[in-house]
């Protein structure tokens, strides 16, 4: 039996890294890893993490260097690479590295960025030759960043610790939390019992007010995790509870105290807590809670411009909470509020420019409001005005872009405008140009998740960009291709429904997907899959979107449910059903939203429609047939077909014929309906 020591791991570093590899053995073997933290079902993690082999402190009375370390390699059951522009040019840690990998899988090699390589540095160039060697082509490891724009040394060293436990990090994150939340009670009730104990006496007096501070700094250090470290590491897995419970306990300790007695700290940090329930309420379907949240945390930075009123970091606050609360405003149908909101965010980002034009991050906030008063122009039935503002914002995008090609921000925002363009396009019926505009959105996402495989929140906005080309793809008639792109579409989206079942945003995407692979599968004829799938998405619609204080679905979400449920009763030839259905959908659109929410016009028109109202249809979409997508005008020329319109039917389906709409449903009926059938354009021109 070998009885020689073994160590959790061996830190393997050059010499100028000497000080980070200093700081991270002692934080290692000095963390106490919570009791009873599960590895897996039945199982329990180490209650420890020592030893850590460190070669220079462990070597100092060895006789035998080489033979010393490959001792310890061999009974190490870990291997921390610390990666900089010194370690990948060091002999001796590319040794230490390939001696080890001969024995060890990669996946036992954990890499760390050191807090001295450069903000641009590619984690490819600070590998050791043999790791990089030893892993797939094109693959990087995952890397624990030390630097302060990375994961900073308290997330870094939970991230190690967890991999050396093999345990979740949220587990240890949580255990994290919740004991430094234990130890501010303590030094709240140590400075309590201090005071009533000795308070007449002034040196006591000095000594709780030094104690005082002292639970403050904790306390805001505390804070300061919760809404930096902890949310970064918790919000791109989709840990929404664990969120929510974080903002509350930092809401609770700043409602303690009244507003103009907390400094500019205080103030600043109860603005960004505020601004996490808001984004976890929006997430989570709640639209008036964070709506709510936003306006809090609005006010709240107000308050801080107010007190310093060139000081551009504090407009910049203001100003993303500004957007947010915008937006749920938009997104709850209040353009009136919306648009007030945006404006201010717009005159907010000007100010910043003309305070210094030199800040990249502060030229971005222009395109950002540009986007949102194109938004707005798009929901008022405007999508030529619309258009030009987005590919403004899009033009920035690229410029700013150019100079930091890695910024994920930036990608996200051109994505973003690519996907609005392409809407607008869709209105001005050119479907063909809206094509390349979601393609360019979509290969801009996918190039980011490739970089940031682990982030579920870019998953989810690549996949939506999906959904969207797919339902692009049947328009054009490229079925195969969007049959396809659906099927893989599902697959990601379940998965991150499963991760967590409380984001209703992700549901959304879901239920859209699910409504296209309906479409999909009655466009092949398959009426059976097509009824499976529209059994499963109306379970997904029916269950609660995320608690008692989430909105309802969209009225267009389950519109279009219902539509396609008429849909496949006509198809089934259930003609009864159909209209009953029809009936249904109609009334329930006329009593609610269907003229303050844009997509559901052409629900309601195609409801009426389809109730045998072919008068009502036309009424309800005429005066917007200028900006309205190609199925709605396809609803538009049924309704003029049936009320004997037929010249001017015939113009709507030449044009969308002539633009490339070539949707299964629209060929399928105008094949049917009008001389010459579907190649109708070139039987009249």
């Amino acid at each position: 039996m070998d009885s020689r020591q073994r160590y959790k791991a061996f830190i393997s570093y050059s010499h100028r890294d000497r000080k980070a590899a200093q700081w991270l053995h002692r934080a290692l073997e000095t963390y106490r890893p919570p009791r009873l933290v599960a590895k897996g079902p039945g199982e329990v993690a180490s209650a420890t993490l020592r030893p850590i082999f460190r070669d220079r402190d462990e070597l100092s009375a060895s006789f035998d260097l080489n033979e010393a370390i490959r001792t310890a390699l061999d009974h190490s059951d870990a291997l921390i690479v610390l990666c900089s522009e010194a370690s990948a040019a060091s002999r001796w840690v590319d040794q230490e590295v390939e001696y080890f990998l001969k024995t060890r899988a990669v996946e036992k090699t954990i890499c760390v960025i050191t807090p001295e390589v450069g903000a641009n540095t590619d984690l490819a160039a600070i590998l050791p030759p043999s790791l990089r060697a030893a892993l797939p082509p094109g693959v990087e490891p995952l890397a624990v960043d030390l630097r302060k724009n990375g994961d900073g040394r308290r997330l870094a060293r939970l991230k190690i610790a967890a991999r050396l436990l093999g345990v979740a990090l949220d587990q240890l994150v949580q255990r994290d939390a919740r004991r430094r939340l234990q130890l501010m009670a303590g030094f709240t009730t140590a400075a309590v019992a201090l005071a009533i104990g000795m308070g007449a006496m002034t040196v006591v007096t000095l000594k709780s007010r030094q104690i005082a501070r002292e639970q403050r700094d904790e306390t805001e250090a505390l804070v300061a995790f919760m809404l930096g470290d902890l949310r970064e590491q918790l919000e791109p897995v989709g840990r929404l509870d664990v969120l929510d419970s974080v903002s509350a306990k930092v809401l609770a300790y700043y409602g303690k105290a009244q507003t103009d007695r907390l400094d500019d700290k205080a103030l600043a940090q109860r603005a960004k807590a505020q601004t996490l329930l808001g984004t976890i309420r929006d997430q989570r379907g709640d639209l008036a809670g964070a709506q709510n949240a936003f306006a809090q945390a609005a006010a709240t930075t107000h308050i801080l411009v107010q007190r310093y009123p060139q000081n551009g970091d504090y407009i910049f606050d203001e100003a993303q909470n500004v957007f947010w609360l915008g937006y749920m405003q938009w997104r709850r149908e209040d353009l009136t509020g919306a648009e007030q909101h945006f404006r201010r965010y717009g005159e907010l980002a000007q100010k910043l420019v003309s305070l210094n034009p030199d800040r990249a991050d502060w030229r971005i906030e222009v395109a950002y409001a540009k986007n949102n008063i194109a938004t707005l122009y798009y929901e008022q039935g405007r999508p030529a005005e619309a258009l030009a503002a987005f590919r403004v914002a899009s033009s920035v995008f690229k410029g700013e872009l150019a100079r930091t090609p890695k910024d994920q921000t930036l990608v996200q925002g051109l994505a973003n405008s690519y996907a609005w363009s392409a809407d607008c396009l869709m209105r001005l019926v050119r479907p063909r140009e809206a094509f390349v505009e979601r393609q360019a959105a979509v290969q801009l996402l996918d190039a980011a998740l490739r970089a940031n495989p682990t982030d579920k929140r870019l998953a989810a906005r690549a996949v939506a960009a999906e959904v969207a080309l797919a339902r692009l793809e049947l328009d054009l008639g490229r079925l195969d291709s969007a049959r396809a792109r659906s099927e893989q579409n599902l697959a990601r989206l379940r998965s991150l429904s499963a991760l967590d079942p409380t984001n209703a945003r992700w549901r959304e995407y879901l239920a859209a997907s699910l409504m296209d692979a309906i479409d999909l599968a009655l466009s092949a004829g398959r009426l059976s899959e097509a009824q499976k799938i529209h059994a499963e998405t109306s379970a997904l619609i029916a269950r609660p979107a995320a608690g008692d204080k989430a909105e309802p679905w969209a009225a267009k979400t389950e519109g279009r449910l219902q539509q396609l449920g008429i849909m496949l009763a006509k198809r089934a030839g259930d003609t009864a059903k159909a209209r009953q259905l029809a009936e249904a959908l109609a009334a329930q659109l006329k009593a609610t939203v269907w003229r303050k929410e844009l997509g559901a016009v052409g629900l309601y028109a195609s409801a009426e429609l389809e109730a045998g109202r072919p008068a009502s249809a036309i009424d309800i979409l005429w005066s917007q047939r200028a900006s309205m997508t190609p199925g709605n005008r396809d609803t538009l020329a049924r309704a003029l077909i049936e009320v004997g319109r037929r010249g001017e039917a015939a113009a709507i389906v030449r044009d969308l014929e002539k633009q490339g709409y070539a949707h299964p449903g629209f060929l399928a009926f105008w094949r049917d309906s009008l001389p010459g059938g579907a190649s109708f354009r070139e039987a009249q021109s």
